[in-house]
């Protein structure tokens, strides 16, 4: 194994430590810098499709930006698991919504960047899970729950009158 295909502890916590910074820095070139070219991107709860390769990455963070110009994420919680290539950092984002729904309102959830796995000591395969219901309840873009739990809070929502257009169409 070469040495840019070690995975441990310190590589780990390192990584997440730049993935972080470079998150906050709103820099698309310094995320990109982290990625593999070949980088497997998985961020289905904000994105349509998984991604395949930096240039198709680099079209999800531009849009990050626009959708959440002064987001900032927090570490919770880094966990590793170096013996299989992988960890997740907890995560607590907030900003200002979207200029287009929200730019008045703040939000503030929890997420997980979930390593998969490393190549030549970048980012090879990435999972993203957060709370957007939550945030777009914050956002004033979906109404409160009600008391409905799980999913019968979100099948309420398919026949609200009530809620923004505006969030129909969503960020």
């Amino acid at each position: 194994m070469e040495q840019a295909d070690i995975v441990d502890d310190a590589f780990l916590r390192r990584f997440a430590t730049d993935w972080l910074s470079a998150w906050n820095s709103h820099d698309t070139e310094q995320v990109l810098a982290l990625l593999h070219p070949d980088i497997h991107w998985e961020d289905t709860v904000f994105w349509t499709d998984i991604l395949y390769g930096r240039q198709a990455v680099r079209d999800y963070v531009e849009r990050i930006w626009q959708v959440m110009p002064d987001v900032v994420f927090d570490e919770t919680q880094l966990f590793t698991a170096p013996q299989d290539g992988r960890a997740l950092v907890l995560f607590r984002q907030s900003g200002h919504g979207p200029p287009t729904l929200a730019p008045n309102r703040q939000f503030a959830t929890y997420g997980c960047d979930i390593f998969l796995e490393f190549r030549d000591g970048l980012l090879s395969r990435y999972l993203a899970q957060y709370e957007i219901t939550d945030m777009m309840r914050q956002l004033g873009a979906l109404p409160p729950r009600e008391g409905k739990i799980g999913g019968a809070y979100l099948l309420s929502l398919l026949n609200r009158k009530d809620w923004p257009s505006s969030a129909q169409a969503g960020p």
